[in-house]
């Protein structure tokens, strides 16, 4: 299925990219966060372009997830060796193993890449079409769960491939804010580092030798980075972002040099471990869809969006 990616007049030299992640697909799905992005941006949301990028719908999930039956369950067993023991434990895997099995599909990751791209190519288009240059233009990009890992990989291809038009010294783009709620990106390079070729690793800069750092290109002598203020949010209860129950897990925390790191304290969403355990349970009933994320579950997008806030609206507005 080919990409069509959105495009719209900008009202100002601000654009917004809202990237989900599994369970997101379709139009409509970011009806809520959309309204809450709004409210939150106020009076200042009428000068932001606000796109959203689809991509679950480029695949077919329940077939690709049978078919890759064999290298999902490889992965759900280094998983399961760092989470608690028990039933609760069993559980986080199978939710981590449901949220990450697509980067499983090389051919998955490249077609979400290449839609990723030419959604940024566009965004970059519209901006200049209403009149304001690459060097003027105030991009942010606002990313969740699986949609972390796309971000991450697009934006390095971005800054690294001339090719994209999309480079921050020689074509002038760069980002103004990068937020990352619940980032899966050193879990999935820890995980593919463990079993050679469990993750097809061709040209993932998730996996580079010399580890993870903001995109950039080389450029007269020195490195230019292509984000300005580059966040990482997740929570203590979240198994995607990093955390196992309150612990967290160095080999599945995402710590790139230069970010900002921001841990939420998550105990007041569930009483208890048995209530958190009912609340993972029912994210993952039905087997046949991507596991549905209510706004009482540690890893809801929503969740993040409202208890940041305040520090969005600085963010974005700056």
């Amino acid at each position: 299925m080919s990409y069509a990616p959105q495009s719209q007049e900008w009202r100002s030299d601000r654009a917004l990219l809202l990237v989900h992640g599994v369970g997101n697909a379709a139009p409509g799905d970011y009806r809520i966060l959309h309204e809450r992005i709004r409210e939150i941006l106020g009076d200042s949301a009428k000068d932001f372009a606000i796109y959203q990028l689809y991509y679950d719908s480029i695949n077919d999930w329940f077939t690709e997830k049978t078919e890759l039956r064999e290298r999902i369950d490889s992965m759900l067993g280094i998983v399961s060796e760092g989470v608690p023991r028990g039933t609760i434990g069993d559980l986080l895997s199978e939710f981590i193993g449901d949220v990450l099995w697509p980067v499983l599909s090389q051919a998955a990751r490249t077609a979400v890449r290449e839609a990723y791209l030419a959604q940024l190519k566009q965004i970059v288009l519209d901006g200049i079409a209403s009149g304001h240059r690459p060097k003027r233009q105030k991009l942010s990009i606002v990313c969740h769960s699986l949609g972390c890992f796309h971000t991450y990989e697009a934006l390095h291809a971005a800054a690294s491939d001339p090719s994209h038009g999309l480079q921050p010294a020689t074509h002038g783009v760069r980002f103004k804010n990068v937020v990352y709620m619940a980032s899966p990106v050193q879990l999935i390079r820890s995980v593919a580092s463990r079993i050679s070729g469990l993750v097809p690793s061709h040209r993932m800069a998730t996996l580079d030798p010399e580890g993870l750092r903001l995109p950039g290109e080389d450029a007269l002598g020195m490195r230019i980075e292509s984000v300005d203020n580059w966040i990482s949010i997740t929570g203590s209860l979240d198994p995607i972002g990093g955390f196992f129950l309150r612990r967290k897990a160095q080999w599945a925390y995402m710590a790139v040099t230069g970010q900002l790191s921001i841990v939420d304290p998550q105990d007041g969403l569930v009483h208890d471990d048995e209530e958190l355990r009912v609340v993972f349970a029912k994210s993952l009933e039905n087997q046949e869809r991507p596991p549905e994320v209510e706004d009482k579950n540690p890893h809801s997008w929503v969740g993040y969006v409202v208890r940041h806030a305040p520090s969005l609206k600085e963010w974005m507005t700056a």
